[in-house]
């Protein structure tokens, strides 16, 4: 049995820093949560949907965890009040008395069930596992069925091996770097962002489906996989549109996963980095998308990821030398406005549900107040689903993107611009 009780905040000895997640926690006025919001063929059924919570978050009760901030570090610790299953429209900011202190939040309406999280608890693989298990109770008690399935966590499963580790703790032998992560402004910024100077109030999102047999269909042809072929036709597009008016390169920071370095496959916590993949306007695309491919490749040897992780854990060793928070918001102050070379990518996986994905109709991802252009991608079995996220409305690269997509026979459907605004935390109110 897991002590539970090492998250008690009455027990100093017991208290577990955020190391990973710390870039997230000393925003100005907080960070926005991350947003994965389903669309049901039919309507929330608010008693499955209690039920099945209460099953998830005994195997995930680490999740229902609080933060508090002493001398300027944040700290998880037991939280006793609940999680909330709210029946309501709006999002509420996380980590404050709205949401019990959690740093999770569960809201429904009509067809839309919606998952809440901090980035400072988990990152987009870390919350998966949780979502499907609770997919998994709600539809199997709404049909009076339980499938099997593979993969999916119940709620009298055993921790996974690493499930609760920090990959700042993980001591990187073989790592070679102990540089400080910097920012490199070497590639084509998007014109609608640089003239932008402070932290977006609202956003501006585009939903993209691209079905996934003539997606996949491509992608075999060309010795790709999704995500290449996604970002290839993006940057393409990027780069249409800004022609010749500089000689800077479209870039693609593709988000891309740090776990296997660390040995640590089934942390929850954050793990992540960037790859940067420049596009080259002098190779056809099969030879382009194959170039992804061996960078993306490439990238993920053991020894690159240690070293990219160790970038990371040298910022939290760098953070420790400062002894209050608003030193250290300081020394992260350039977050509040980072402006990527040119746009970010992140492809957080499949939901995997199995004949449970009949009942879903969309399922899409998103955060807000970040300049420029992100792309955050989930996919069903039938259906990518892309949310393009805009600090600006203009609809010209993404109009463009889907245009290139369906030259090449690939079906896509495009939605009308979304504007919206993500409740940034409230940690520090704890």
């Amino acid at each position: 049995m897991l002590n539970t009780n090492k998250y008690d905040i009455q027990d100093t000895s017991a208290k577990e820093k955020i190391r990973t997640g710390q870039s997230f926690l000393y925003r100005k006025n907080g960070y926005e949560s991350m947003v994965i919001e389903f669309r049901l063929k039919e309507a929330v059924c608010g008693e499955a949907l209690t039920n099945s919570l209460r099953q998830t978050l005994k195997r995930y009760f680490y999740l229902t965890q609080k933060m508090v901030e002493i001398d300027g570090d944040f700290y998880l610790v037991k939280n006793e009040l609940p999680v909330k299953l709210r029946h309501s429209d709006t999002l509420i900011p996380l980590g404050g008395v709205e949401a019990n202190y959690q740093l999770i939040d569960i809201n429904y309406y009509e067809r839309n069930l919606v998952i809440s999280y901090h980035h400072g608890l988990c990152d987009g693989r870390g919350i998966l596992p949780f979502v499907r298990t609770l997919l998994y109770y709600y539809f199997s008690t709404k049909e009076s069925q339980m499938m099997k399935l593979t993969g999916i966590q119940r709620s009298s499963d055993l921790l996974l091996e690493g499930e609760l580790s920090e990959p700042g703790y993980v001591e990187l032998k073989s790592a070679q770097s102990d540089t400080l992560p910097t920012v490199h402004k070497k590639g084509y910024s998007l014109p609608e962002a640089r003239c932008q100077t402070e932290r977006i109030k609202e956003s501006y999102r585009y939903e993209v489906q691209i079905d996934s047999d003539s997606l996949m269909s491509y992608a075999k042809a060309v010795h790709g996989t999704p995500a290449t072929v996604i970002a290839y036709f993006f940057s393409k597009a990027i780069q249409e549109v800004k022609g010749n008016t500089s000689e800077e390169s479209v870039v693609c920071n593709m988000v891309t996963d740090l776990r296997a370095g660390a040995q640590l496959e089934n942390t929850h916590r954050n793990c992540v980095s960037s790859l940067t993949i420049p596009y080259a306007e002098d190779r056809n695309e099969r030879e382009e998308i194959q170039r992804y491919r061996e960078r993306i490749n490439a990238f993920k040897v053991a020894e690159n990821m240690r070293n990219e992780l160790q970038k990371i854990i040298a910022l939290s060793d760098h953070l420790d030398t400062f002894p209050t928070f608003e030193e250290k918001q300081q020394v992260l102050s350039f977050f509040e406005t980072l402006l990527s070379d040119t746009y970010i990518l992140s492809y957080i996986g499949q939901i995997n549900l199995g004949e449970y994905e009949k009942y879903i109709e969309e399922v899409h991802t998103y955060s807000s107040g970040t300049r420029g252009l992100s792309i955050e991608i989930l996919a069903l079995s039938d259906m990518f689903f892309l949310d393009i996220m805009q600090s600006f409305p203009e609809d010209r690269y993404v109009a463009l993107f889907v245009k290139l997509l369906a030259a090449e026979g690939i079906s896509v459907k495009l939605s009308d611009p979304i504007k919206y605004r993500v409740p940034k935390d409230k940690i520090r109110a704890v």
